[in-house]
């Protein structure tokens, strides 16, 4: 299987990631006490994982693939500042002409954990760690969710190099020890900082690279020729995600926190290879169109649909709240508004700035 291919499956699996996050950060808060569905939706966060097995996946098998050439790392960093520096910038860009022109408040620019020196330095989940909450809730605009792009930028800046000096048999030794204290590191942070499930324990890298060991290790059992994707071991594997599968489903219905650790990185590890079996249910409903239509406008849909979230606040939820219909109604048409409001914008990005740069690194690579 080659890394450098793009494979239809894994696409449906970033449209079902991005699709988790959104309903949870679209669903109002407050409103629908301990309902079940609320839980679920609200444990829409756990996409985040998902997101950083898959990249974990996805960066090692072409760090593998790559290993040895002579643009090894700068063939690497070049592939990833086209993808991720353009949009990023250019909301950050616009965040400041937010802060100086409509807000007039250009203190803002500078306001200690709030600074956005900390979202062009790529430091945003620092911040949020050393205050223990989120950050730049203003009047027009939320950014804090792009800590998690925070996280996979530094993941970029020393995996590169551990790939590059570790033998490829010590390599998945190194994953299986990064999961294997993935737990124990959460809960030594959390008292490092004084609180029990603190900002940081969530959002600083080396709590998050249990999600990113996981789907690097199977980059590298693919690589070495140990998974095959068939016979037994997909039986097992399958078995053995349906399991934790419900697992999971019962701990995001009780809304219980816990489910944040390793397990989850383990859990969809199993997804992500079962997206990669032939005539698996898994990969069929991730090589479903729709998803794999959310997967190409990923990136788009989770940076904006937060930066938007005080205008979906003004111009669709209180106008459908002062409609009178019932609140279950008012959230579904929000959700629906508020993610067709999203994907246009994402639309709009893909073709005037996504697409341009990744059309450079395109021919960059040819």
């Amino acid at each position: 299987m080659s890394h450098l291919t793009r494979i239809s499956s894994l696409d449906g699996v970033r449209g079902l990631a991005t699709l988790m996050v959104l309903s949870s950060h679209f669903l109002f808060q407050e409103q629908y006490g301990t309902a079940w569905w609320w839980s679920l939706g609200q444990s829409g966060w756990l996409g985040v994982d998902l997101f950083f097995v898959l990249s974990g996946f996805l960066i090692t098998g072409i760090l593998l693939k790559t290993k040895g050439q002579s643009n090894y790392f700068g063939g690497f960093y070049y592939r990833r500042a086209l993808r991720i520096f353009p949009l990023y910038y250019s909301v950050l860009l616009f965040s400041v002409f937010a802060i100086l022109v409509i807000d007039r408040q250009p203190e803002h620019l500078w306001d200690g954990y709030n600074s956005l020196a900390w979202l062009f330095a790529f430091l945003p989940n620092v911040a949020m760690a050393l205050k223990n909450g989120w950050l730049w809730q203003t009047n027009w605009a939320g950014l804090s969710h792009l800590w998690s792009l925070a996280v996979e930028e530094q993941f970029y800046l020393f995996w590169p190099l551990v790939v590059w000096l570790m033998p490829r048999k010590w390599l998945p030794w190194l994953c299986i020890f990064l999961l294997a204290i993935g737990t124990d590191v959460r809960e030594w942070t959390d008292v490092v900082f004084g609180h029990k499930w603190s900002e940081a324990s969530y959002v600083l890298p080396y709590c998050r690279m249990d999600g990113l060991a996981a789907g690097s290790l199977m980059a590298v059992l693919v690589h070495n020729g140990k998974i095959k994707f068939k016979g037994l071991e997909q039986v097992i594997v399958r078995d053995l995600t349906f399991i934790c599968l419900l697992g999971l489903l019962y701990y995001m219905v009780a809304g219980d926190s816990q489910v944040r650790g390793t397990y989850a990185a383990l859990t969809f590890a199993g997804f992500v290879y079962l997206a990669l079996c032939e005539q698996s249910v898994v990969r069929n409903l991730c090589e479903t169109r729709f998803l794999r239509h959310i997967g190409m406008y990923s990136y788009g849909l989770y940076v904006f649909h937060q930066l938007l979230r005080m205008p979906f606040t003004w111009y669709i939820q209180e106008p459908l709240m002062s409609t009178g219909l019932p609140l279950y109604w008012v959230q579904i048409l929000y959700m629906l508004l508020a993610f067709a409001a999203t994907y246009v914008c994402a639309r709009i990005s893909w073709v005037l700035i996504e697409k341009p740069f990744l059309d450079l690194k395109t021919k960059k690579t040819v």
